[in-house]
């Protein structure tokens, strides 16, 4: 299970998704003081999708379940995605540049779900690799 790579990327993921509650400015943007239905979306989306691939992790026996398991696991993060991105177009918050620069902890904040994405995009791949292979031994029998 350890040794699969597509086990790596999806620990990846989730440590990525986790930590996006390390950063305190969405919990304390305009969007949140704004609108009632942001924050617990945002909490509720990040627990699910990463409860979600850990519990993907173990299902390395039935690929073609894990495999539809990690494309759902990926829905959640684009949805997770657009509930933030969403939330904070509506407040105007988008923007990373303010009167002193580049604010990073907004910049990083902003990039964490399209990095879940990608450890879940090559999760996914490493796992239709993995039944490809599995059908052509299957052949060579």
């Amino acid at each position: 299970m350890i040794q699969r790579i597509q086990t790596v990327y999806l620990s990846l993921g989730i440590l990525t998704l986790a930590a996006l509650g390390f950063f305190g400015w969405p919990w304390s943007s305009e969007a949140a003081s704004t609108y009632v239905w942001f924050v617990p979306s945002i909490i509720g989306l990040t627990v699910l999708t990463s409860g979600t691939a850990l519990w993907s992790i173990f299902l390395y026996e039935t690929r073609e379940w894990q495999r539809t398991v990690v494309m759902w696991v990926q829905i959640g993060t684009v949805l997770l995605g657009a509930t933030l991105y969403g939330g904070l177009y509506l407040t105007s918050e988008l923007a990373v540049r303010g009167p002193t620069g580049v604010q990073w902890g907004r910049a990083v904040v902003l990039v964490l779900p399209l990095g879940a994405y990608v450890f879940f995009l090559l999760a996914r791949r490493g796992i239709e690799h993995d039944i490809e292979l599995v059908k052509s031994m299957d052949r060579l029998r």
